[in-house]
């Protein structure tokens, strides 16, 4: 029987929940076009426009129609409150060249035009005009950014989506959407194959409290705020943290909270997430948003207790567990050291990533030594930006029991010298399958990396303690799949939505297969850093037995489920004695 497929990260409620005119969680929608915004016979902002949106997702993808059709049974509902620096253009482009801020500030204008960057915000995200207008009514006029008023609404969707079925005609028999609490309840609600369940995670720690504008855009970390303030901001985090976790207020906990964002939530450093420009006339979106403001900070002393005395505590609900996601290298340092003290006194927690890649770098201090700027990576396969995972992070997420889920970003994972090859075969007779199989090498480099670092890891560990040998096996266990569908995203073309999900894993394992083929010449799994393709025995040697078939249904399923058995029950969030 076939498996079902799992994404660790996806945002199914984004679009629907922002937009009244969209039925509900399952129906397929696409974003307004370009040009019912911004019409008229010659209009070189709508031509900019559909140039820098191109790549882009403008339609919905984890919609969970597609996501019945591509076989995803257990979706990570993500709940995303749209940070508001989004809505606050680095006008005036200081940073770009002459030719870059020409083309901004025709696309942006030169100040601020609320009717342009309201059309903007809906192009890029499918909300409507009374969200969008919401959002710049709190940045340009209230002066409170309320959040956790929008984490609340989206909360609140889900949980009416929770029994819906699909009204697609075409469906013989109708899928349902079921959110669960648990592993056992998960166990229960998932005996039909009719049946998608929900597990609720949430983005970014800002999704939970109110801010005052000049705080949050002022300011590097809660510590800087004058005391009032201060205290006020500490003392609501920590009530909602209270209220999130209260079954009679809300009745389902999110499993997993990433900490850190795009941009700065005054409690944690993040990493540069954003593109820079491809060259000097096309601006790129580092261009146009400002992640400086708390770039590359660690974790703070408030953020820490909120982790250690809150999030992770057990005397206020159940655990929430930390997902590390965007988070800069020295928060990254910060979280693994309070997972190392938590082990060491009996009480592990598993660190997740949910939808990431790997730079191939040894360790977050060398990837600390080199900027993250295009030329760093020119030459180089996979992106270098220290956003994605180093071999350090890869080990140390292994020794926690974590979980990694693997995204599917042409922005997120290749480097210069992949999107130079993408680009020539565009053009090349059956362009189709030729993409195909390199975004087929691109995530299969991904995740034999991430066994190969594992792997490593478990041998030097048996090398230390050889009377009781780690079984190498488990060098895949932390692999899953993170799709970051509807997050704004460029995704692989032809693999875009969950509904070509099951296709995608067919693709993955005929590519494992067939290797060493001579049709799969310039497709071949790459080792890294090398960047070159592995030997025959390198490539058995780190499958450990396993078949093509066999790591398709661990990375798109069952780790994911080994993990929620373990980690997802009510005696380990709750600390209940079974």
């Amino acid at each position: 029987m076939e498996k079902p497929i799992s994404d660790l990260h996806c945002h199914p409620s984004l679009k629907p929940n922002g937009n009244s005119s969209i039925e509900d969680i399952w129906v397929s929608t696409k974003n307004k076009r370009v040009q019912e915004f911004f019409k008229g016979l010659i209009s070189p902002r709508r031509g900019m426009i559909k140039s820098i949106l191109k790549p882009m997702a403008t339609y919905s993808q984890s919609n969970l129609d597609n996501c019945y059709l591509g076989t995803n049974r257990l979706v990570f509902c993500s709940i995303y409150p749209f940070e508001r620096p989004f809505i606050t253009p680095d006008r005036p482009f200081s940073n770009s060249s002459g030719m870059q801020r020409f083309i901004l500030k025709m696309i942006f204008g030169k100040k601020v035009k609320e009717h342009v960057d309201r059309k903007l915000i809906q192009l890029l995200t499918g909300i409507s005009k009374e969200s969008a207008q919401a959002y710049l009514d709190e940045v340009h006029r209230s002066g409170i950014i309320d959040y956790y008023k929008d984490y609340k609404k989206e909360y609140d969707f889900l949980l009416q989506s929770d029994g819906t079925t699909s009204k697609n005609e075409e469906f013989s028999v109708k899928p349902n959407f079921r959110l669960v609490h648990n592993y056992q309840d998960y166990l229960q609600k998932s005996v039909s194959p009719q049946t998608i369940c929900g597990i609720l995670s949430v983005e970014g720690m800002h999704a939970i409290v109110r801010y005052r504008k000049e705080d949050l855009f002022g300011k590097k970390t809660i510590g800087e705020l004058d005391p009032q303030n201060k205290s006020a901001l500490e003392k609501e985090f920590k009530d909602h943290i209270l209220e999130i976790k209260s079954s009679a207020v809300m009745p389902i906990v999110p499993f997993f909270i990433t900490f850190s964002h795009h941009f700065n939530n005054l409690l944690a450093g993040h990493a540069k997430s954003f593109a820079d420009a491809p060259n000097r006339i096309k601006p790129g979106f580092a261009d146009v948003f400002d992640q400086k403001k708390g770039i590359n900070l660690g974790i703070s002393p408030f953020g820490k207790i909120l982790i250690k005395d809150h999030l992770l505590s057990r005397d206020n609900g159940q655990r929430i567990l930390i997902d590390t996601k965007h988070m800069s290298l020295k928060a990254r340092d910060d979280i693994f050291e309070i997972a190392k003290t938590y082990k060491a006194n009996s009480d592990p927690f598993p660190l997740i990533c949910s939808h990431t890649a790997v730079n191939g770098l040894d360790s977050r201090e060398t990837a600390a030594n080199q900027p993250d700027i295009n030329r760093y990576e020119k030459d180089s396969y996979v992106s270098k930006f220290d956003i994605n995972l180093t071999d350090q992070d890869i080990e140390e997420i292994w020794e926690t029991d974590g979980l990694i889920g693997v995204c599917m970003h042409d922005g997120r994972m290749p480097g210069g010298k992949f999107k130079k090859y993408f680009k020539k075969i565009s053009g090349m007779f059956r362009a189709k399958e030729a993409k195909k199989r390199v975004h087929a090498q691109m995530f299969l480099t991904n995740i034999f990396h991430i066994a190969k670092v594992n792997l490593a890891y478990i041998r030097k560990l048996n090398q230390q303690n050889p009377s009781q040998p780690i079984d190498e096996r488990e060098a895949w266990k932390t692999i899953s799949l993170g799709t970051d569908n509807d997050g704004i995203v460029d995704p692989f073309d032809h693999f875009n939505t969950a509904e070509r999900l099951r296709e995608f894993r067919i693709k993955l394992a005929e590519s494992m297969k067939w290797n060493n083929a001579d049709h799969m010449k310039k497709y071949k799994i790459l080792s890294l850093p090398s960047e070159i393709s592995f030997t025959d025995q390198a490539l058995l040697d780190i499958m450990q037995g396993f078949s093509p078939k066999e790591i398709t249904d661990m990375v798109f399923y069952e780790n994911t489920r080994t993990f929620l058995s373990k980690y997802f029950t009510e005696s380990y969030l709750k600390g209940l004695v079974v």
